[in-house]
C-alpha cells in the first residue's frame, strides 16, 4: 500500500462522488464547497431521514443506523439506493458528533446485493455496471474513519455478503444465512471482498465459499472469524450492535479512529512492518496531539471518568 492510499476517504469517496450526487441528498456546504467556513458542523440529523429503500435513525447520541427497507426485494439496493447510502456513509465520517455506525436490514433479509432486474435492464442496453470504490452502498471498498457495525439479521448474500465483509464488527442472528452464489449466474464477486475474505478466512475457506455458493450459518462463519458475535434471535441483533457501538462511544473518539486506522493497515498494508510505520509515524503522533490523549491520562491519574470531546481528526 502507498503512503497516498491511506488517507481516511479515496478521492471518489469525497469530492467526486459528492458533487455527483447532489439531486439525492442537500449536501451542507462544507461538503460540497471547500472554500466553506471550516467551523461549520455536518449534521446529518438535519438531513431527511427517510429515502425510497431505506431510512435513517439516531438510536443514541454519537450512532447513526442505516436501515435497509425493502423487504419485498429482500433489500436487494439499485443504483439509485447504492448512491445514497454511500454518501450517508461519507457524511457520516464528517459529522463529529456522530462516532459509529450500524447498518441493518428490514425483513427477513439483511441484503442480497445489487438489484439483478436493474442489472438485467442495463446489459440490454450495453451499459457497464459500475464496480469502482467504495462498492454497494458505499461498503465494500470504503477506506472511511470510522467504525460501521454490520447487524445481519437474516439473509446476506452476494453483494450483502460483499458489504459484511468490510465492515469493522458482524453481529448476525443464528438463523442469519451467508453465500455469495454469484458463480450460479455466470458472476464473480469482484467488488472487494475475494482478497478481504482470503485474509480474513484463509485460502480454503474462501474457496469453499467463492466456487460453490453454498449457504452457510451465521455459527460457522462465526468459528471462521467473520463474525463476531451470534444472538438467538432476528430481534436481539440490532438492540446487540446498538449495545456495542455504545461501548465503543465510552471511548476516546480520537482512539477509535486512529485504533481502527491501525487495525485496517495491518489488514490490508503490503507488510506488518509497513503498516506499525504508517500508524507510528504518522497518526498517532496526531492522536497525542489532540486534548482526548492528555484528558484519557489525567481522568485515570485523578480516578474519575473522562469528559471526551467530539475527534477533530
Amino acid at each position: 500500500m502507498r503512503p497516498e492510499d491511506t488517507n481516511f476517504f479515496r478521492e471518489n469517496e469525497t469530492g467526486e462522488a459528492n458533487q455527483q450526487y447532489i439531486p439525492c441528498i442537500v449536501l451542507a456546504e462544507k461538503a460540497t464547497n471547500p472554500d466553506a467556513n471550516p467551523g461549520t458542523q455536518m449534521s446529518l440529523r438535519s438531513r431527511p431521514s427517510q429515502f425510497e429503500h431505506f431510512y435513517v435513525s439516531f438510536p443514541h447520541d454519537k450512532i447513526i443506523q442505516v436501515t435497509l427497507n425493502r423487504p419485498e426485494k429482500l433489500n436487494s439496493i439499485n443504483k439509485a439506493t447504492s448512491r445514497e447510502i454511500q454518501q450517508i456513509w461519507g457524511l457520516f465520517d464528517q459529522d463529529e458528533s456522530l462516532w459509529v455506525g450500524i447498518i441493518t436490514g428490514a425483513g427477513r433479509a439483511f441484503c442480497t446485493g445489487a438489484d439483478l432486474q436493474e442489472w438485467n435492464e442495463m446489459n440490454k442496453t450495453g451499459v457497464v455496471n459500475d464496480m469502482s470504490a467504495p462498492g454497494l452502498a458505499g461498503l465494500p471498498r470504503r477506506a472511511g474513519k470510522k467504525p460501521i457495525i454490520a447487524a445481519v439479521n437474516g439473509i446476506c448474500m452476494g453483494g450483502g455478503f460483499e458489504m459484511v465483509a468490510n465492515c469493522d464488527l458482524v453481529i448476525a442472528c443464528s438463523s442469519a444465512i451467508f453465500s455469495l452464489p454469484e458463480v450460479k449466474r455466470g458472476i464473480v464477486p469482484v467488488a472487494g471482498c475475494l482478497p478481504r475474505l482470503t485474509r480474513t478466512l484463509g485460502l480454503q475457506r474462501t474457496t469453499d465459499l467463492v466456487l460453490t455458493g453454498r449457504n452457510v450459518r451465521a455459527k460457522e462463519l462465526h468459528d471462521w472469524g467473520l463474525v463476531s458475535r451470534v444472538v438467538e434471535s432476528a430481534a436481539e441483533v440490532v438492540p446487540v450492535a446498538i449495545q456495542v457501538a455504545q461501548d465503543m462511544c465510552r471511548n476516546s473518539p480520537d482512539a477509535l479512529i486512529v485504533g481502527r486506522l491501525g487495525i485496517r493497515q495491518s489488514w490490508e498494508a503490503g507488510s506488518v512492518e509497513e503498516a506499525v510505520s504508517i500508524l507510528a509515524d504518522r497518526w498517532y503522533p496526531r492522536l497525542m496531539a489532540g486534548p482526548n490523549f492528555s484528558e484519557g491520562i489525567q481522568a485515570f491519574v485523578e480516578k474519575r471518568s473522562p469528559n471526551w470531546i467530539d475527534s477533530k481528526l
